[in-house]
């Protein structure tokens, strides 16, 4: 799909990633991947192993996350790793693509997330980290241009995967299952053009910047009436009233 396949920027390797982070300083707890190759047009040629680490923080993790999460101060002390040492893993996990890698995630927050983590942890690579940001694609500004909620927002993961027919398969607010579940939404979304088109008729359909004369040609449409000269005028018309 050429939309997708221009966003993706050439790269050859693909890695959806979602991080879980403390209530009050944002610094991540863990860290879930999943790296794939892909071809022309951005379809999916091989999925690797898919990557998790738990990190500890400097701060409290804030009852707020340990519920969402269940992940509480006695998991992060029995399994968890230093940040600069989760960094180290998550290298290494990438290995020689870690050169040609471009990030996916679901909102800008995750890039965030790596830069408090770094500000209270400044041993970490601090160039890595700049890495995935300058490699970064946010899935979900991209996904909404085209799909949206009827006030133009974009939608949660959740929701954006109800629109493919897709659900959850695991703990939401977990990093790997969030990680795959952006990695399903994304092979979801290039094997289903028609979706797309629909959403995006509905996203034109609302969308509230246009002249208003334009905007009820679009409802118009939608709604399965034809627009000829004399209704488009009509329209136009109606503006001066």
């Amino acid at each position: 799909m050429k939309i997708i396949e221009r966003a993706l920027r050439g790269a050859p390797t693909l890695v959806f990633l979602d991080l879980e982070a403390t209530q009050i300083s944002h610094e991540t707890i863990e860290i879930g991947a999943i790296m794939v190759d892909v071809e022309e047009g951005g379809r999916i040629r091989k999925k690797h192993q898919p990557f998790t680490c738990y990190v500890q923080p400097k701060n409290p993790i804030g009852r707020v996350v340990r519920n969402m999460t269940g992940i509480d101060e006695k998991l992060l002390r029995e399994k968890g790793v230093p940040f600069k040492t989760a960094l180290e893993l998550f290298r290494s996990y990438l290995g020689h693509r870690v050169k040609s890698c471009l990030y996916l995630t679901w909102g800008p927050s995750d890039i965030s997330i790596l830069e408090h983590s770094l500000n209270y942890s400044p041993d970490g690579d601090e160039l890595f980290i700049q890495s995935v940001k300058r490699h970064h694609l946010d899935f979900q500004a991209f996904l909404k241009t085209y799909v949206q909620d009827a006030n133009g927002n974009p939608l949660s993961l959740h929701n954006a995967m109800a629109v493919f027919g897709l659900t959850a398969e695991g703990h939401e607010h977990d990093a790997s299952t969030d990680a795959m579940s952006l990695e399903r939404l994304y092979e979801a979304a290039i094997a289903s053009p028609a979706i797309l088109e629909r959403e995006y008729a509905k996203t034109l359909s609302h969308f509230r910047k246009l002249p208003l004369p334009l905007l009820r040609v679009l409802n118009a449409i939608h709604e399965g009436e034809t627009v000829d000269r004399e209704k488009w005028i009509s329209y136009i018309r109606e503006t001066f009233k």
